[in-house]
């Protein structure tokens, strides 16, 4: 069975942002979006990027009713996360050994908590240069354009190594 990967909004606009998010669908794995995600204002994706993001195989996640209370609950019990970090919790946690992405630290430390595997967009660098799936040069602009990007917060020595190994130093 293919592993899943819960997608929360940070991921996926830094990856929309470094041209990286339709290549991320050609690794294996099912990439899964909870259906608040998908209609969040942060995400500046036209309905043709969603028609070809869902053609390309990224599925979204509606949750059913009994879950999406476990997300009003989630909510109102853990401070500093927001509605759509619940979502994409909950989402992950429906999922037998499901791994969540995201940029958000407050999601991060409550997704470990809960025993949830999580990677950030790094991660999704280092599986497209691993499988041979994007070529080293467009890495490289990506994490370049990461680094230029004020809006995007990333640990500066994980980007700087990926880009010396990219670089063959």
């Amino acid at each position: 069975m293919t592993r899943r990967v819960v997608c929360d909004a940070s991921g996926l606009i830094d990856l929309h942002k470094a041209q990286l998010l339709f290549v991320m669908l050609t690794l294996p794995y099912r990439f899964i979006v909870p259906l608040p995600i998908r209609f969040s204002e942060m995400l500046d994706l036209t309905d043709e990027d969603w028609r070809q993001l869902d053609h390309s195989g990224l599925e979204t996640f509606d949750l059913p009713g009994d879950l999406v209370a476990e997300v009003v609950r989630l909510a109102e019990e853990t401070r500093g996360l927001s509605a759509n970090d619940c979502f994409c919790l909950v989402s992950v946690l429906q999922f037998r050994d499901a791994v969540l992405l995201t940029g958000d630290l407050g999601l991060r430390r409550a997704a470990a908590a809960a025993g949830v595997q999580v990677h950030g967009v790094l991660w999704i660098v280092d599986r497209l240069h691993a499988t041979g799936a994007c070529r080293a040069s467009r890495l490289i602009a990506a994490l370049e354009a990461w680094r230029e990007d004020r809006t995007v917060f990333l640990p500066r020595t994980e980007l700087e190594d990926r880009l010396r190994r990219l670089r063959g130093g």
